[in-house]
């Protein structure tokens, strides 16, 4: 179920969604973590020990996302919209 009208009324935010796991899968949850630049954000996160996990990607018009694994795994997501 995704979300896009969580956004201040001058449109400020960042869409979501919640959806399900393939059978089996005990689940995880991401934050995000508005950014003005993804891509500046994911080296940044690369340059102190992190792993890029994915991205920059364009997941909606205007809304850039990325992932990184901290460097105990955690996955931590960047978004600018």
């Amino acid at each position: 179920m995704a979300r896009e009208d969580n956004v201040t009324p001058d449109g400020i935010g960042i869409g979501g969604g919640v959806g399900g796991g393939p059978e089996g899968y005990d689940g995880h949850v991401t934050f995000y973590v508005g950014v003005e630049d993804v891509e500046t954000a994911l080296a940044k996160a690369e340059s102190l020990g992190g792993e890029r996990a994915m991205g920059p990607d364009e997941v909606m018009e205007g809304t850039v996302i990325g992932q990184f694994k901290d460097p105990e795994g955690h996955i931590v997501g960047v978004a600018s919209s």
